[in-house]
């Protein structure tokens, strides 16, 4: 088919209502995106600012150490203070973990399965229900 086909005069209405549609439609997802924009921006805006977080300074000479050439990467003082940062990340815990030696109990209300059920004693003799169907009499 070829375009000359499409923009007879029986299809324009057609193809300008579908001009419209898309037009209208662009101007709405734009709309919702700009109101988007600006909620997340008055709501950002309204969270309150507290005192800063208290993060560790950095240490004047590490800071050094860090901003060394190349060239002087072999600074005995930079060794020492590399060496000992090390030793501060790669210390073992101070306390044994006992978390190892029993496993968590993610649901403690729930009977584990893997424990023996506790033994209950049933009566010796059950009794018999009675039947409530009564033989009826004509």
């Amino acid at each position: 088919m070829k375009i000359e086909d499409w923009i007879a005069p029986e299809n324009i209405g057609l193809i300008a209502l579908g001009v419209a549609i898309g037009a209208i439609a662009l101007v709405g997802v734009e709309a919702a995106c700009d109101a988007d924009v600006a909620a997340r921006a008055q709501s950002s805006s309204n969270l309150l600012t507290g005192q800063p977080v208290g993060a560790p300074r950095i240490d004047e000479e590490l800071l050094r150490c860090a901003t060394l050439p190349i060239e002087q990467a072999d600074d005995p003082k930079c060794r020492a203070l590399w060496a000992e940062q090390r030793r501060k990340f790669f210390a073992p815990p101070a306390e044994p973990v006992d978390d190892v030696v029993k496993p968590l109990d993610m649901f403690p209300s729930a009977p584990r399965a893997l424990e023996k059920p506790a033994p209950t004693t049933a009566p010796k003799s059950s009794p018999t229900p009675k039947s409530s169907l009564s033989p009826r009499s004509e």
